[in-house]
């Protein structure tokens, strides 16, 4: 099986088609402007250094004995790696060289390029907007984030016009149970995590409110832990 990771950096100011940028300059290897000149060298240095216990055939090539090779492509705006039957955990080492240039990954797999986040904070949960901020930001801390409150009609609406990671949150009250419910989607990926309490517990307001901030940051973490395991990013 056969993947390959894509990176490069914008322009200041500069944000174009992720997809089309793929195409143009990760697979056609077209100049394309509003993208940065890279440090081709210290990347294939950098590429070199972690991966110091495979056989470098040259230093475009890499290959190990039981956890697969993979191939580096360079243009001198974009870098490209691709990965023949690698473990996820060694793939991820791209994304970690590559942050250390500014580039995050482009996964043509999955449709998502790893820069952004939008936040939907829904009815309820938009009252606890600075303590997501602060765990997604805490557990992501190189995304761009922008953050919404809105209603389930509005995130319904919304969500469907984006082309980059989102995350929203939504609290639940029925007569026994609460849930704290967390959704992420990355591109063709998405994973949902409720945390529930009783609902009696929430009667007192004093008492609710850190109740209901743990709950959220519990299932933040989760459906993050969850986009960790099942991405390359890093």
């Amino acid at each position: 099986m056969s993947i390959d990771l894509n990176f490069w950096r914008y322009k200041k100011d500069v944000y174009l088609d992720n997809a089309a940028v793929y195409q143009k300059a990760c697979c056609d290897q077209e100049e394309i402007e509003g993208l940065e000149v890279l440090p081709v060298e210290d990347i294939l240095k950098a590429a070199a250094g972690a991966f110091p216990d495979w056989t470098a055939l040259d230093p475009f090539n890499y290959e190990s004995k039981d956890r697969g090779s993979f191939q580096i492509s360079t243009t001198s705006q974009t870098v490209r790696f691709d990965c023949y039957s690698m473990e996820r955990a060694d793939m991820k080492r791209f994304s970690a060289v590559m942050s250390g240039f500014g580039c995050p990954l482009y996964d043509p797999q999955q449709s998502v390029r790893f820069d952004k986040i939008a936040v939907f904070l829904i009815d309820e949960a938009g009252e606890y907007k600075a303590q997501a901020e602060q765990e997604i930001s805490r557990l992501l801390p190189r995304f761009e984030m922008t953050t919404q409150i809105v209603s389930w009609e509005e995130y319904e609406r919304l969500s469907k016009t984006l082309h980059q990671i989102n995350y929203s949150a939504i609290i639940h009250r029925a007569k026994s149970l609460t849930k704290v419910t967390s959704f992420m989607a990355f591109g063709n990926g998405w994973t949902n995590r409720p945390c529930q309490c009783k609902t009696a517990l929430l009667e007192d307001e004093e008492k609710a409110r850190p109740l209901l901030e743990e709950l959220l940051k519990k299932s933040i973490g989760r459906v993050v832990e969850d986009f960790l395991e099942r991405t390359c990013y890093k």
